[in-house]
């Protein structure tokens, strides 16, 4: 006699065991999921505006992390560990939800820029103060050509112009 999930029994499809306990485990996964997704959220209005928010308090660091390794050679590992990544997290803590009390009520993309500045401050400080030591990592880029084709930069500048012009509207 075949096994019940081998196919069909009576004219009914037979479901294995398998299927059965993995129906109930995703529904319960998916209420604890809306569950716990609310009090997260807190009073943002929709999911991605808290996704923004969150990603918000490492993005200036990260940023100021690059632009720093990329276009100042006297940048070093403490300006961008401490005064990069730390620096902005406490920032962007400071200036938000918590401590609305005692900070004004800035627009996000003003907090950002105003942590990033701040960010930056600190991270030029740290690396005057504890410059890179001779064993730091370096990129060579001596040798790289940074040249673009005429065709890209033509192309690069028609794309820049159709988005102002997008943006005018």
């Amino acid at each position: 006699m075949p096994s019940v999930s081998s196919g069909w029994r009576n004219g009914c499809r037979a479901i294995d065991e398998r299927h059965l306990v993995r129906v109930p485990r995703v529904a319960v996964a998916i209420l604890i999921a809306i569950v716990a997704a609310r009090p997260p959220i807190g009073q943002s209005d929709q999911a991605f505006q808290f996704i923004q928010e969150f990603s918000g308090f490492f993005t200036s660091g990260i940023t100021v992390i690059f632009v720093l390794g990329l276009f100042w050679k006297r940048a070093s590992e403490a300006g961008a560990s401490e005064a990069g990544a730390i620096a902005a997290a406490v920032a962007s803590v400071l200036l938000s939800c918590p401590f609305r009390a005692l900070t004004p009520d800035i627009a996000f993309m003003d907090r950002m820029a105003l942590v990033f500045v701040i960010c930056l401050a600190l991270a030029v400080i740290a690396s005057l103060l504890r410059p890179a030591g001779a064993e730091a990592i370096r990129i060579r880029t001596g040798n790289v050509d940074l040249e673009t084709p005429r065709v890209f930069n033509v192309g690069a500048i028609g794309v820049e112009l159709i988005l102002v012009a997008l943006c005018a509207t």
